[in-house]
């Protein structure tokens, strides 16, 4: 797995490409985590790289989410029917912004 962190239009992006499962779930954690910390805007997860999460990667996810709830707010964007049936099954889904 890769991770690429940049800057759009004022929001910082996180880029993971691969799976993000629980060999790779830690250090996605980690950089999104950096990524979170350093940034006073909304961060957003372009998951357009993402073939595969498990239940790790949720984990991340939810608590990623819950260090931007206090700040601008995470945003899922470039979800893949894979992912998004996943992110459906479980029910977290519906507690993520997916654009």
């Amino acid at each position: 797995m890769t991770i690429k962190t940049y800057e759009e239009n004022g929001t910082t992006v996180v880029a993971p490409e691969g799976k993000i499962d629980h060999v790779t779930a830690a250090e996605f954690l980690n950089k999104t985590t950096e990524a979170a910390e350093a940034c006073s805007n909304s961060l957003m997860i372009d998951m357009a790289g993402v073939e595969y999460i498990s239940s790790a990667a949720l984990r991340a996810i939810l608590q990623i989410n819950s260090i931007m709830e206090k700040r601008g707010g995470l945003i899922l964007k470039n979800v893949n029917n894979k992912v998004m049936e996943i992110l459906r099954i479980t029910g977290i889904g519906k507690y993520l912004d997916i654009r």
